[in-house]
């Protein structure tokens, strides 16, 4: 593990000189998923928010990256409470099966929505068309005045507010500044946050890809020596890939024809969805976790990726920052109500202690699993095929993992 806590070049704490800030309730400075959902949260709160980003806010077009994610039952609940539903239900497909296999050993568990409340279990959509939808959330609800195109350049405090510094020159004055920029966060770096961060010689390949059969709604997910691969339903005849293996094999694999790497995907994944045809980029992405030891500091708060990043083997990362975004909203409302200030430190604690315990066991929960069902050796092979045997063969067991894993709390 290792601290990366200092101020990289460009970075400064320094104060603004002479600009006169523009006044804000919260600055977000990151207009990814995170970013983009919580601004619209907080819009529907009746805070005034500022967004800070690099990119324009523009729609992702074709090529996407290949990226895809699960949304789960717990992230839907809130995205529909705050009538964002609407803008990702569009893009996304429903879940209502979930089949896990065991390789070499071959156990295998079947998760079916209809042995709970027959509600899907989570929502698969690709990575460019959930941030479009929550882009277009975001121009209905702040509108592009709100939404600042330029970089994070530093912050410093005074007379009960923050002032944070762009790289174009301009200010903007805010009672919170809040990190929604990513596992290299530099308002985490800027606050003064130490992190740990731990590596997997892993690396994920992610693309999508078109197919003959339809998926029904199912997940298929293998758990292999060299890690997990995962089918995620995407809108029509389309399917996520999440296919992870040691870094070198996963550069290998991506190097190769698309022909000859939907053969051995289709090897892999048994032929389950017939004929496969390549739709996106194929993207690798080396695999690592982190965590920030603290989530707040006076007038700062981190959420999703820049407070803590996790093994993809459980479908963890953007569920766990949703999760962040209500807390942290929850707290901010509360504060409003009893008249205090939001970014006071006694304020923040509340959100960093309604969320460091619960993700520091989900971090730790993904990390071993992934180290049980990844690594290659066989002396472990057998706990992983009774591990799945026991949830296959146990009802009460089975149903209360899926709905454990239905929610992030």
């Amino acid at each position: 593990m290792k601290d990366s806590s200092e101020v990289p070049e460009g970075i400064t704490r320094g104060e603004v000189p002479g600009a006169m800030a523009v006044r804000f309730d919260v600055v977000i400075v990151g207009g990814g998923h995170t970013g983009l959902f919580l601004a619209a949260v907080l819009a529907r709160h009746g805070f005034e928010v500022a967004l800070v980003e690099p990119m324009p806010p523009e729609p992702t077009a074709p090529p996407h990256d290949g990226r895809n994610l699960a949304l789960l039952r717990s992230t839907y609940e809130i995205a529909r409470r705050y009538d964002l539903w609407s803008h990702i239900g569009r893009v996304a497909a429903a879940v209502d099966t979930v089949v896990v296999r065991e390789r070499p050993g071959g156990a295998q568990v079947v998760y079916r929505a209809r042995e709970l409340d027959g509600h899907p279990f989570a929502w698969g959509v690709e990575h460019a068309a959930l941030r479009n939808a929550l882009l277009d959330a975001f121009r209905v609800r702040l509108g592009a005045g709100r939404w600042y195109v330029t970089r994070f350049a530093g912050f410093h405090r005074e007379d009960g507010a923050v002032v944070v510094r762009l790289e174009d020159g301009r200010a903007l004055r805010a009672k919170l500044l809040v990190g929604c920029d990513g596992r290299g966060s530099r308002v985490r770096t800027a606050a003064g946050i130490a992190l740990d961060r731990w590596t997997y010689d892993q690396a994920a390949l992610a693309f999508v890809v078109a197919h003959e059969r339809p998926h029904r709604h199912t997940i298929h997910e293998w758990l292999r020596p060299g890690g997990p691969l995962a089918l995620l339903p995407l809108p029509g005849r389309q399917s996520g890939i999440t296919w992870v293996e040691p870094q070198a094999r996963a550069r290998a694999l991506a190097a190769l024809a698309p022909e000859e790497l939907l053969r051995r995907l289709s090897l892999e994944s048994e032929g389950v969805l017939g004929e496969l045809q390549l739709t996106s980029e194929v993207g690798v992405w080396p695999l690592a976790a982190q965590h920030a030891r603290r989530y707040v500091a006076p007038r700062v708060a981190l959420v999703g990726d820049a407070a803590h990043g996790v093994h993809p083997i459980h479908a963890q990362g953007f569920n766990m920052a949703v999760a962040d975004i209500e807390a942290l909203a929850r707290t901010l409302v509360e504060a409003r109500r009893l008249g205090r200030d939001i970014g006071l430190s006694d304020v923040l604690i509340r959100y960093e202690r309604a969320r460091r315990p619960a993700n520091t066991q989900r971090i730790w929960m993904t990390d071993t699993l992934a180290r049980i069902f990844s690594a290659e050796l066989p002396l472990l092979q057998p706990l992983r095929s009774g591990i799945l045997q026991l949830l296959a063969t146990v009802g009460p067991l089975r149903r209360l993992a899926a709905a454990r894993g239905m929610a992030v709390s």
